[in-house]
């Protein structure tokens, strides 16, 4: 059964994600508004938080560019590392080539999703360092993949905070359960910079049809930032 996902996310008012871009605060320092959002997502009580392949690329820069042999069919398909921690960080990684130089992330172990058409070679490298991975058939099903990480690894929410391009492939597949907004008291105010929701799609689709929002609470925080969250609906 696939997780509760919690799209948590800070903004600017206009609905912006680079926080370098934004206004400065009022009544604070940038980083103190940024440790509210952090401090927020603590607050969602998951068991596991999840950022996208291009977020991640900010902290793990290399790419493993070493040649290998693609896993045969039968191939162990669940690998537990360390796990100490009380909440896993989650990755999918369709291309099987982040390289990865530490088991944890802001203290809490990696949880790797890859793909049929990972190499052996790069699998061993996650082991070496005692990251957790499963694989699935294709790492670019987010449902296959969540779906995957509950049933093996026992997890039943995850906060998944951005970048943009995750979350809208996670609403275009119908997967949120629940919005965290924590929108921050500045502005971008630039057209075309990244937003809440960033679906890869064509001028035809609508990536969000027939989900509808549900208003759960609204308050306010430190230094005029608030916190809102829905709860999705299907039609």
């Amino acid at each position: 059964m696939k997780p509760k996902i919690i799209c948590h996310i800070m903004s600017s008012v206009d609905g912006r994600l680079i926080d370098g871009r934004w206004t400065a605060s009022y009544e604070a320092e940038h980083g103190d508004l940024l440790k509210v959002y952090a401090a927020i997502g603590h607050e969602l009580n998951t068991d596991a938080w999840m950022f996208g392949k291009n977020t991640i690329r900010a902290i793990f820069p290399y790419k493993w560019s070493i040649d290998g042999h693609t896993i045969p069919s039968d191939y162990p398909a669940v690998f537990i590392g360390e796990r100490y921690s009380e909440r896993m960080f989650i990755v999918a990684d369709p291309e099987g080539d982040i390289h990865f130089t530490s088991p944890t992330l802001r203290g809490d172990n990696i949880l790797v999703i890859v793909g049929q058409n990972v190499t052996e070679e790069y699998l061993a490298h996650l082991r070496e360092i005692y990251i957790s991975y499963i694989i699935v058939s294709d790492a670019t099903n987010l449902r296959e993949g969540l779906e995957a990480v509950g049933r093996e690894f026992g997890i039943r929410c995850v906060s998944v905070q951005g970048g943009g391009i995750l979350n809208g492939a996670l609403l275009a597949e119908g997967l949120i359960d629940e919005l965290s907004l924590v929108v921050y008291p500045g502005i971008d105010g630039l057209s075309g910079v990244p937003s809440i929701f960033e679906y890869m799609g064509g001028a035809t689709e609508y990536p969000a049809q027939g989900q509808r929002l549900q208003l759960l609470s609204a308050s306010q925080r430190e230094y005029g930032v608030m916190w809102m969250r829905y709860e999705f609906h299907k039609d």
